[in-house]
């Protein structure tokens, strides 16, 4: 009889160490993990979605752009009342682009792509949080560069061909991606001779 009870007190040890062994791979087995007969306790469903729940919380989100809705227009004023226009006289000062970006919660950089045939004039800019429309970028006509597009030399005269820059002209917007720059915001316009302006203004 003594050889029956070690044998099975020997038995129990090995079940429970196997138990405790599993059990270990994970979290530390408590008394209150056990029942009377030493097997151990089913953990319930809803414990272990618990758990899944919070490693999901805790997990790192991936942050997500903004998409931007940009609506504008391009005026001959800078700043008062705005006078949307698709053609501008060659004497105008400047051309100036006046953007909204509904949504948007911090100022975003941009790019502003002047094109007119050929030639291509880019600018760095912000978006700017507004319910209404602001001030962008502009296109100066004054002091304009035709050759290569870029500010002149203020050490230098230049007296740039006034019909170099009459024609069509397009502004496009850009909005830094990820996956590469994106187009949220574009508008054709043209530039005449004071000559043809003021025949379109008489007719």
């Amino acid at each position: 009889m003594g050889a029956a009870v070690r044998t099975s007190f020997l038995a129990a040890a090995i079940v429970f160490s196997g138990v405790f062994t599993a059990a270990c791979a994970d979290a530390p087995i408590t008394a209150g993990d056990l029942q009377a007969d030493g097997q151990l306790r089913a953990q319930p469903a809803d414990s272990q979605q618990s758990v899944h729940a919070a490693s999901e919380t805790n997990r790192p989100k991936a942050q997500v752009a903004e998409r931007l809705q940009v609506t504008g227009l391009v005026a001959a004023q800078a700043e008062g009342a705005l006078e949307d226009a698709t053609r501008f006289a060659l004497d105008s000062e400047s051309i100036y682009l006046h953007l909204r970006a509904d949504g948007l919660t911090q100022p975003r950089p941009v790019t502003f792509v002047w094109l007119h045939g050929d030639q291509r004039r880019e600018t760095m800019g912000f978006l700017q949080p507004s319910e209404t429309l602001s001030l962008a970028a502009s296109l100066p006509l004054a002091r304009f560069v035709v050759e290569g597009m870029t500010p002149p030399d203020p050490q230098v005269e230049q007296e740039p061909d006034p019909l170099a820059l009459t024609g069509v002209w397009k502004v496009e917007v850009y909005g830094a991606d990820p996956s590469g720059p994106n187009l949220v915001f574009e508008r054709e316009f043209e530039i005449l001779t004071v000559e043809a302006a003021e025949a379109l203004a008489h007719s």
